[in-house]
């Protein structure tokens, strides 16, 4: 399972702040920390920013860049942002369209997934419906098969797609059918591609809004029930020492990695 980063993201106000404020300090600092506590790819999530927002995200690619070796993850409200930070990256970055999904799906079947294919990256397919995440599972799951189906088409390899279900916080409206919606998108996911496409899922934006002492142990619980069905990549909180016991435990039980008793310890 790879582990993505959420640390980077300006839904989190200190990163906000150091983005608007072009603070290079901070924003090392906690690359750094990112890559020292065992990220795979560190997202770099603009897709709250207010304003400046067209070279934000080849700013904070050249400020991550000059301290981690890591694959980069790209997700902004912008087409262009993301292609013009898709070619300042050293290596070839995951290309997230959760956000311009949201904003504009126009740009990610006319912009995007044609560049993603021109240059064979890794993309993030989102399984939003017109008016956000949708309840019925088959239909989240209806929704990703277009989206991949047209990626395809455009020249995308399948093996480098990923369909995010869309997490959806538990406690907001119909938080708890969401959750379970996105268990149900999970298994039919593993059935309709063929080839077989991956799957991400926002595993920190479940616990959004819930008391700071509970976000932990409602993410890694969901963490371990996606883990099951068989979730290829988890957008995380990598500074979370319990969040990544668990991630290290749930790769030697899926055998993906050689199991150590220090694996259970923080």
């Amino acid at each position: 399972m790879l582990i993505i980063s959420d640390n980077l993201n300006v839904a989190h106000s200190k990163v906000a702040k150091a983005v608007e404020a072009r603070d290079s300090g901070s924003v090392r600092e906690l690359a750094h920390k990112v890559t020292e506590a065992g990220a795979d790819v560190i997202d770099l999530d603009i897709g709250l920013l207010k304003s400046g927002t067209e070279d934000a995200l080849v700013w904070l690619v050249d400020q991550v860049q000059a301290v981690s070796h890591l694959q980069l993850s790209l997700n902004s409200r912008s087409a262009e942002a993301m292609i013009a930070a898709a070619q300042k990256a050293a290596t070839k970055p995951i290309l997230n369209a959760y956000s311009l999904q949201s904003a504009r799906p126009a740009d990610v079947m006319g912009k995007l997934i044609p560049f993603a294919a021109e240059n064979d990256l890794e993309i993030v397919l989102p399984a939003f419906g017109e008016s956000g995440p949708l309840l019925d599972p088959d239909e989240r799951a209806s929704r990703a098969q277009e989206l991949v189906d047209a990626a395809v088409a455009a020249g995308v390899d399948p093996e480098r797609i990923f369909v995010d279900p869309v997490v959806v916080h538990l406690g907001g409206g119909n938080g708890q059918q969401h959750a379970a919606a996105v268990l149900d998108t999970m298994r039919l996911l593993t059935t309709i591609f063929d080839p077989p496409v991956k799957t991400l899922a926002g595993v920190e934006y479940v616990s959004q809004g819930a008391p700071s002492e509970l976000r932990s142990a409602i993410n890694r619980t969901y963490l371990a029930m996606l883990a099951a069905l068989g979730l290829s990549a988890a957008i995380v909180d990598v500074m979370d020492a319990a969040t990544m016991r668990d991630i290290r435990l749930i790769k030697g039980l899926r055998n993906e990695s050689l199991y150590s008793v220090s694996d259970a310890g923080l």
